[in-house]
């Protein structure tokens, strides 16, 4: 079980915009509640950088825009630079581990790869707990925007992933299902149709599929349309039945009932090609893997885990090298700020003007630092970020590759069952073959 929240972060009184990012994020990071900072995770940005490429995005935002990320709005409402969620577990019931990952799980599937993320598990207290710090500025340069159905969207995609683990869910009350839940009533038209579908399939003949539906019905059929209207549930006009679809005029309503014809399309001749196409690229994948599918699935997922682990740890090394090309960048763009914010004789006016690059600067000179970078190596330190590239990009391909082989490998073992069960269905529409269980 989990509940969740979500708020914006102001700008804290006689902070500014970076120290508030760096606060922000540094609470959520700090080792002694994250394991040593090994229940961290990120995207888009370095966990020991978070703080300093979200402004960097925010300033490229004002720079493009030309209008500010903070924007007085006299107290009507709120302006936030970071947004965060929090999603706290029962006690006792998930890992720490398990906890981390359907956070990051909730992060991906929530910001859809949109904006720059952190995700820290907390240890330190009896729930397990997970924040999520977010830039406000996406990757399209646009502010995130909450609504008021926000915290229920955040709430049910939570839910939705502690079922998938096996944990409990909150249980809302009936007055959170009116008040939250969005319930609509089912309507009259799908009703009936559900009741034709019923009666037609227990009936005999037209005669009784009448009989059937006057239990249930006032009925018309003298005029020139099938008509009903029901006689519980507060229906006041007739419907014309064939308004409901195909197979729903009196006609084809009389043909159903005396199992002259069926709903479902009979197999066309598109449906004959796309069999035989699924058919011969079954016939290749085998001449060419042979025919032990389980055997190829499971050197093909060992080779896949292989890789991912790989792919990890170089997504890493990759995050942090553009997180310090991006210092680079940061001094070299913003050095003639620093240098005359430091001089003597700066009006007050510049000084509040470029608080926020002069504080930029100073973040990028101490990350520089920490990393052992001369701000002067900067060219040799991007052939240094090419090569990590490269070497993130052929793992991706490599791993793309295996999970296409796996794909060809699926599509190939199912044709393969429905030919042996006599389907008369083997691929859907664009090549999508049926699974076992699936309904024509």
């Amino acid at each position: 079980m989990a509940t969740t929240f979500i708020t914006g972060i102001e700008v804290r009184p006689g902070r500014s915009p970076v120290a508030t990012a760096r606060d922000s994020i540094a609470y959520i990071e700090n080792p002694e509640k994250t394991r040593n900072g090994k229940l961290v995770s990120s995207f888009q940005c370095s966990p020991e950088s978070a703080y300093f490429e979200m402004m960097e995005t925010q300033q490229e935002f004002e720079r493009r825009t030309g209008r500010k990320v903070v924007q007085d709005y006299g107290g009507k409402k709120k302006s936030y630079i970071l947004m965060t969620m929090r999603q706290s577990f029962a006690p006792g019931e998930v890992t720490p581990e398990e906890a981390h990952k359907i956070g990051c799980e909730m992060a991906r599937k929530f910001l859809r790869g949109k904006y720059q993320y952190v995700v820290a598990t907390h240890i330190d207290k009896h729930c397990i707990h997970n924040h999520i710090t977010f830039n406000i500025i996406g990757s399209d340069f646009k502010k995130y925007h909450q609504t008021k159905y926000t915290p229920r969207h955040l709430r049910e995609l939570s839910d939705k992933l502690c079922e998938e683990h096996g944990l409990s869910v909150v249980v809302p009350s009936e007055w959170q299902k009116r008040r939250y839940t969005n319930e609509r009533v089912t309507s009259y038209r799908t009703i009936l149709k559900n009741d034709i579908d019923q009666c037609i399939a227990a009936a005999q003949s037209y005669g009784d599929f009448l009989n059937r539906m006057k239990e249930m019905y006032y009925i018309d059929d003298t005029g020139k349309y099938l008509r009903f209207r029901s006689r519980t549930n507060g229906q006041q006009r007739m419907i014309r039945s064939y308004t409901l679809g195909k197979g729903y005029s009196r006609k084809e309503i009389r043909r159903r009932t005396a199992k002259e014809e069926e709903l479902d399309n009979p197999l066309t001749y598109t449906q004959k090609l796309r069999n035989i196409e699924a058919m011969i690229h079954a016939v290749g994948y085998i001449r060419k893997n042979g025919s032990d599918f389980e055997s190829q699935f499971q050197k093909i997922r060992e080779a896949m885990e292989k890789t991912q682990d790989a792919l990890d740890s170089a997504r890493k090394q990759l995050e942090k090298a553009e997180a310090v090309s991006e210092c680079l960048d940061t001094v070299s763009q913003y050095q003639p700020v620093y240098d005359r914010y430091r001089s003597a004789g700066v009006p007050e006016q510049y000084r509040q003007e470029h608080q926020d690059e002069y504080e930029l600067y100073l973040s990028a000179r101490k990350l520089l630092k920490e990393n052992r970078i001369a701000p002067d190596k900067r060219e040799a330190f991007c052939s240094e970020l090419k090569s990590i590239r490269r070497d993130y990009d052929a793992l991706l391909a490599k791993y793309n590759a295996l999970q296409k082989q796996l794909h060809l490998g699926q599509k190939a073992r199912d044709v393969t069952e429905r030919v042996d069960a006599d389907d008369q269905i083997i691929a859907g529409k664009r090549g999508k073959q049926y699974s076992r269980g699936q309904s024509r």
